[in-house]
């Protein structure tokens, strides 16, 4: 029986949150394994010392292909360490696909360390392909699959509804569900019951990657799956991890009443967008809050208007507010995360979103900014021309993206001041949400002087120096 082996690399090998699931890899794997292949999946996130498996799987499986599943950053540099070590061991080719291939397929696939790149839904791209390669054939021409030669485009998207049931048996499920204790969650897990988005906002790659197309398992559908994943695993909370769950209000409406109706009585959470929420009545809210919602994640990215309106995010301020305020009325809790570092975006203009996150702060304990992001120009994001008018260029080859990251405010349209400010910024607000009072009382303290002085704070070390100093000195 031919044999794949599929790879997810670590996005961050420091990383002490749990490991989000590998769906990417399952739908790939429901599909090989409709088609009669074996499949092993090897996830670095929870298998930090893959290579002694990963050997034993090349020698005794000898698969006709290993697949890499990445994004844009650092796991690039995992996945190639990746490819390395299984070129050095094996003949199998090898094979990228996610989002970076997806954007970016006829430069990644001619990077040494990959045979073929799968731009956009894989699913069954990559099933025609392996089938190909294990028959001794010329891969050919497939939609959506890329060589050293250059590819074509898919044009269909998958149906997920048609999709093969998920062979869960290929992960140790147990490794992805955990504890959430701020919503009070014993057995937390992920589900995924759509993909892509609607929306135009400029700092996002999902438009490029499924044509800003929004599809979904119709409501009947998911409540299916939601049981089925609550009576196989005892889950007592489920999140909704995809790319815009509340797209059609109508599904969610009906989701919620099955919940109330029939079960299963669980906890859930999503992410929503604040101008979605913003038009909900009290009716819908309390129906959300009856079948379990317990926590909403919004995107906000800037507190000032001006920016908001660049990045196309479809949103205000006062919008921001009001929504915080009646998530909170309604006992959802609430997180709200943001950005930082845009094109255009000024030292004043950032310090309007340091203010809003500290009146979001001041709501109340439920309500909850944990981190800052970095706006990162990566390939295919509406605001790359913006990005190139000022200095941004973009690599030319695979290991060019790896240094793209979302922590790092290093930008060639911001001055070391402004990065700086960011820097600081982001060091403060994971400091405020710290459990050790010293901790947090001290970054209390530097957080009201940064909102007070904003760009003109002249910090001669880092923050981080300083505080490891100040806690030495008490």
């Amino acid at each position: 029986m031919p044999s794949v082996i599929l790879f997810r690399p670590a996005y961050d090998r420091r990383s002490r949150s749990a490991p989000v699931f590998p769906w990417a890899l399952l739908y790939l794997a429901s599909v090989l394994r409709d088609r009669g292949l074996e499949v092993h999946i090897l996830d670095e996130a929870v298998t930090p010392d893959y290579a002694p498996a990963l050997d034993r799987l090349l020698e005794q499986a000898r698969p006709a292909a290993v697949g890499v599943s990445s994004m844009t950053g650092d796991q690039i540099r995992h996945g190639l360490e990746f490819a390395r070590h299984v070129r050095a061991k094996s003949t199998a080719a090898i094979v990228w696909g996610g989002i970076h291939p997806s954007l970016l397929p006829e430069q990644t696939a001619r990077h040494p360390l990959v045979d073929f790149a799968v731009a956009g839904e894989g699913e069954y791209a990559l099933a025609e392909l392996i089938d190909r390669l294990a028959a001794g054939k010329d891969a050919g021409q497939i939609p959506g699959v890329y060589g050293k030669n250059g590819g074509e485009p898919q044009v269909d998207f998958v149906d997920l509804a048609q999709l093969p049931e998920i062979p869960y048996d290929l992960v140790d499920v147990e490794k992805y569900i955990c504890v959430r204790h701020d919503i009070g969650a014993r057995r937390y897990f992920e589900i995924c019951t759509s993909r892509g988005c609607p929306h135009h906002c400029g700092f996002c790659y999902i438009e490029s990657v499924h044509g800003s197309r929004w599809r979904a398992l119709d409501a009947a559908q998911a409540l299916e799956k939601i049981r089925a994943l609550v009576n196989r695993f005892e889950l007592d909370c489920v999140s909704f991890r995809e790319d815009n769950f509340f797209v059609n209000r109508g599904r969610v409406e009906e989701i919620a009443r099955g919940l109330v109706e029939n079960g299963p009585k669980i906890k859930w959470a999503a992410s929503c967008r604040i101008n979605y929420f913003d038009k909900y009545d009290e009716e819908f809210v309390d129906l959300l809050k009856r079948s379990g919602c317990v926590l909403l994640t919004f995107g906000v990215e800037s507190g000032n208007d001006r920016v908001l309106e660049f990045i196309r995010k479809g949103i205000s301020v006062k919008a921001v507010l009001d929504v915080a305020r009646r998530v909170q009325g309604a006992g959802i809790r609430g997180t709200y995360h943001f950005m930082g570092g845009f094109p255009t975006e000024t030292p004043g203009e950032f310090i309007d979103t340091c203010r809003l996150i500290d009146r979001l702060r001041r709501l109340g304990p439920d309500v909850v900014v944990r981190e800052m992001s970095i706006f990162a120009p990566y390939p295919g994001v509406g605001l790359i021309p913006e990005c190139v008018s000022r200095g941004h260029v973009e690599p030319a080859d695979l290991e060019g993206w790896i240094e793209m990251d979302w922590t790092n405010p290093r930008r060639p349209w911001l001055t070391a001041r402004q990065s700086q400010l960011i820097s600081d910024a982001q060091f403060l607000i994971a400091r405020l949400a710290h459990p050790n009072g010293l901790v947090r009382g001290w970054a209390n303290a530097r957080w009201a002087q940064l909102l007070e002085r904003g760009p003109r704070m002249r910090l001669p070390e880092r923050p981080a120096v300083e505080l490891l100093r100040w806690l030495r000195g008490k």
